[in-house]
């Protein structure tokens, strides 16, 4: 299978069997926009020092699909987490949580990996519907970095952080396999080696906390 990246992976897991991710799952919604922070960081187009976010070098090419998460950031010199969680997950419209969702999703149904169709009420949203074997691709891999002995690769990691935190194990792992995961995590962010895995999960979990905080504030929860 094409290599993908860690938020096309954490897509092609985290959509329900309609290929959608409902609109009131908030952590998988955020755990999106936060696997795009993550790989922006990575690609080195963003920095992130503590709760701020500033645009750094160029998407590189065959990165189009962050441009609606990338082109946002861009547009100021620098951006507080909390407001870009609430621009993509809690305004009153979906609009740019959209546009990135289309992105990256259509960025798999080009690859062969997910077929399109409409969604919505009204059909004026677009599912995702991944192949079968596309979602086991990803899972085998990601048992075979982290269940098994050996170094866990910064993608690796970052995907498992991503499913653990927005609650897509269930379905792939057994309970077993899931704790076994939760612990190599925690070994590795507990390593010197582990600096990066562990900066991820501060940002995956100070995204959710913005989510849930302005959820709160917004009176939604």
């Amino acid at each position: 299978m094409t290599d993908l990246s860690v938020i096309q992976e954490y897509m092609l897991c985290a959509v329900n069997d309609k290929g959608v991710i409902p609109a009131m799952d908030t952590e998988k919604q955020v755990c999106l926009v936060a696997a795009g922070l993550l790989e922006l960081q990575l690609e080195g187009c963003i920095t992130i020092e503590g709760k701020t976010l500033r645009p750094a070098a160029p998407l590189p090419e065959g990165r189009a699909y962050l441009e609606p998460l990338d082109g946002f950031i861009r547009e100021k010199e620098a951006m507080k987490v909390s407001a870009l969680v609430e621009a993509y997950c809690l305004s009153l419209t979906d609009k740019r949580l959209r546009a990135l969702w289309d992105a990256v999703g259509g960025s798999l149904a080009a690859l062969g990996l997910a077929e399109a169709g409409k969604a919505g009420l009204l059909g004026n949203k677009t599912a995702y519907v991944p192949r079968r074997e596309a979602v086991g691709s990803v899972v085998e891999m990601l048992r075979a970095e982290v269940l098994e002995d050996g170094a866990v690769s910064e993608d690796a990691a970052a995907l498992a952080v991503l499913l653990e935190r927005g609650k897509c194990l269930k379905p792939y792992f057994s309970a077993f396999e899931q704790k076994e995961i939760r612990e190599k995590l925690r070994r590795i962010t507990a390593s010197p080696e582990g600096r990066l895995v562990k900066e991820m999960v501060e940002h995956v979990e100070g995204i959710l906390a913005a989510a849930v905080a302005g959820a709160v504030a917004s009176g939604a929860v």
